[in-house]
């Protein structure tokens, strides 16, 4: 792999980072602090992140860091899983309130999501749809705060099915920021075709790639399907990020940097990556 010193540093400035775990994240250790991550990401030069949790909100923590960790600008999410009450358009609309801007749809907590125990079977059977595949009504409800506060809506760990209704009735619904959140990404179930992701593209959605699939105690898939995928798409309509913060996994910030390393070997062009971690996520969080 070429350094890429001058290119990485360019890239560098200014970025974005999408879709970061940091700690404390309830029962989940990370492998970093929310302040950690802001200064790393100060020091590299970078914009924002975007704090990601499973087990909370992270606007009360962003507004926080913002006033105290002299870092990067924080910027915070909620995850609709079992943990905030499921499809809760109260705890999306305090989320809002408080400035957080993504509203990832259920994770591990998505029936579509792989279970590990006879207790997440009993629990984390959570989906966007009725038996008749209609939305319910709940996820409608949260659909109207999102638009109502300009959020990003992002597709969590759904199936595929439940994405496409998701996205359809959300476009249909005016909604502008849709995310397609890592359709490579096997181990959490939600790999799709690119004939899939290009279809979703059509529609009106962004397509968000994480890195952390290409970790060896993740998917291991290879950079070239990053690469197929993303070229299939165009970058125009594509994000990357790290999705780091295991403790297994090298820093965040050190992820996003190899990511960008490995995309610049693959033969994009610095620009090409500026419009992923940059002009696409500005757009997206309003920035």
């Amino acid at each position: 792999m070429t350094s890429h010193a001058a290119e990485l540093e360019q890239l560098l400035s200014q970025a974005i980072e999408f879709h970061v775990h940091t700690g404390p994240d309830g029962k989940t250790p990370r492998k970093a602090d929310v302040f950690e991550v802001l200064r790393d990401a100060r020091q590299a030069g970078m914009r924002a992140v975007v704090l990601k949790n499973k087990s909370c909100g992270t606007g009360a923590i962003a507004q926080l860091a913002n006033k105290y960790a002299d870092g990067a600008l924080a910027i915070g999410s909620i995850t609709l899983d079992v943990s905030v009450g499921g499809f809760n358009p109260e705890a999306v609309e305090i989320e809002a309130a408080m400035g957080s801007k993504v509203v990832w749809m259920p994770t591990y907590s998505a029936l579509n999501a792989p279970k590990k125990s006879a207790i997440d079977s009993l629990r984390h059977r959570l989906t966007v749809m009725d038996e008749k595949g209609n939305l319910l009504p709940e996820v409608l409800n949260v659909l109207e705060v999102v638009k109502k506060y300009d959020m990003v809506l992002a597709t969590g760990h759904l199936s595929r099915e439940e994405i496409f209704k998701l996205i359809e009735t959300a476009v249909g619904l005016g909604h502008k920021k849709v995310v397609l959140t890592h359709p490579l990404t096997r181990n959490v179930n939600t790999r799709m075709e690119i004939a899939d992701q290009l279809t979703l593209s059509n529609m009106g959605a962004f397509i968000e790639h994480t890195w952390v699939a290409t970790m060896p105690k993740h998917d291991q898939i290879p950079a070239g399907d990053f690469t197929r995928a993303i070229r299939a798409v165009g970058v125009d309509k594509c994000v990357i990020g790290s999705d780091f913060g295991q403790v297994h996994n090298p820093l965040p910030i050190e992820g996003f940097r190899m990511m960008l390393a490995t995309l610049l070997d693959e033969g994009f062009s610095v620009a090409e990556l500026e419009q992923m971690i940059k002009k696409n996520p500005a757009y997206l969080l309003g920035l």
